[in-house]
């Protein structure tokens, strides 16, 4: 694979030095924080915070308590780190298929397997919040928990997602690039002291595993920026990727409390992360303008809801054109995600998935993810749209 050093990474990475002494810093400050952000925006809601986005829905499952092999409803179109969280709770993934005009959850499909799920995962996948008045009728009672990875400060019908089900998780390391972190959301008062319960069950980082994380997110996104990226971050990424084997089943993980530097992080780049989505958004809107003459599936925000366009996804018309369209791009300068493209394949392999889901692997086979983010300039997000349509004349 040849170097390029103007390679426009396919993710936003913006953990700067700034950061990096905020962290540092703050390993040696108060373990408590002002909730106060947080209610601002959510409301006075019970808040529980965990390394990561898995280990919050993990503790969630398990506060929960439902027998053993218990299924837990999940859309097939997702990361399987949100399967391994199920399985490590004792319990099954039971695949949901998706909407093919808003990739999520889709409520036909729900209301036919409805009756033999515990609970259900609603992904609200690239910032797109899920028809979440369908999916809380059908559930009838059985606990809706919202995947808020993608969606911080999406909204459906004025309301934020994460408070729309009973119960809600976050991962922070997308939108505000501030290294891991995981949030759980309680709705239902009742279940507070069962989610302590697990939540102090977790165990402590120590303070030197928290500055060495400190050094290491930093660099991951010192090298992730141009041009170390298409030099270096980009070559060797994809060197080790073709030698690893990457298909080797569930995967085990730390489920810990959430580390001092993140939590501090936290509420430090909540700070301002308004306008940070109004940029996203308006990045969007243009290259929805751009694109619109071409014969590309592209995102379209829904009734009623409030997108934060955290990753623009792109339709082929099948598998051959996406894969042609992602090396096209790379050669020109734009590196694009074939997102939980192997995601069905693995669910067959690992995860007990019986091919019953068609939207999802529709999606899966023929969706690339493009550079949006907030921190493109016009010159590269005109590169983005030019490029896309040049591959789209060659195809």
């Amino acid at each position: 694979m040849k170097i390029a050093p103007s390679l426009i990474p396919r993710f936003n990475k913006d953990y700067n030095l700034g950061d990096f002494i905020y962290s540092i810093r703050s390993t040696f400050g108060r373990d408590d924080v002002e909730l106060e952000p947080l209610r601002n925006i959510f409301g006075i809601k019970n808040f529980f915070f965990t390394n990561t986005g898995r280990t919050s829905l993990y503790i969630l499952l398990r506060a929960l308590n439902f027998p053993k092999d218990s299924k837990i409803g999940v859309p097939l179109y997702s990361c399987t780190v949100v399967f391994d969280a199920i399985i490590k709770a004792g319990y099954v993934p039971y695949f949901i298929d998706i909407d093919l005009d808003n990739y999520t959850i889709d409520p036909a499909d729900l209301a036919e397997k409805i009756d033999d799920l515990s609970a259900v995962i609603v992904i609200h996948s690239f910032g797109r919040p899920a028809e979440m008045d369908r999916i809380n009728n059908i559930a009838r009672g059985v606990p809706v928990i919202e995947d808020c990875a993608h969606s911080l400060l999406s909204k459906y019908k004025g309301e934020q997602t994460g408070t729309l089900g009973f119960a809600s998780f976050f991962s922070f390391k997308k939108y505000l690039s501030m290294g891991e972190g995981g949030m759980i959301i309680l709705n239902n008062d009742g279940y507070a002291e069962r989610f302590q319960k697990e939540a102090n069950l977790l165990d402590s980082f120590a303070t030197l595993n928290e500055v060495k994380d400190a050094f290491a997110t930093y660099g991951y996104s010192f090298l992730y920026h141009k041009p170390w990226f298409g030099l270096f971050s980009h070559p060797v990424g994809s060197y080790l990727r073709n030698v690893v084997d990457h298909e080797d089943g569930a995967k085990d993980f730390k489920a810990k409390k959430i580390r001092k530097t993140h939590l501090n992080l936290l509420f430090k780049k909540l700070h301002g992360i308004e306008t940070k989505i109004e940029l996203q958004r308006k990045n969007s809107f243009f290259l929805i303008k751009e694109l619109m003459d071409t014969s590309l599936v592209l995102p379209h925000e829904q009734n009623n809801t409030y997108c934060n366009y955290y990753l623009f996804p792109i339709r082929f018309n099948n598998l051959k054109e996406r894969d042609m369209a992602h090396e096209l791009l790379r050669d020109m300068g734009i590196d694009t995600a074939k997102l939980y493209g192997e995601t069905p394949m693995k669910a067959k392999r690992f995860y007990g998935y019986k091919e019953n889901n068609p939207n999802s692997e529709t999606v899966a086979d023929t969706t690339l993810v493009i550079p949006n983010y907030y921190t493109l300039n016009e010159k590269e997000l005109l590169k983005v749209a030019s490029s896309i349509e040049k591959v789209g004349e060659l195809l």
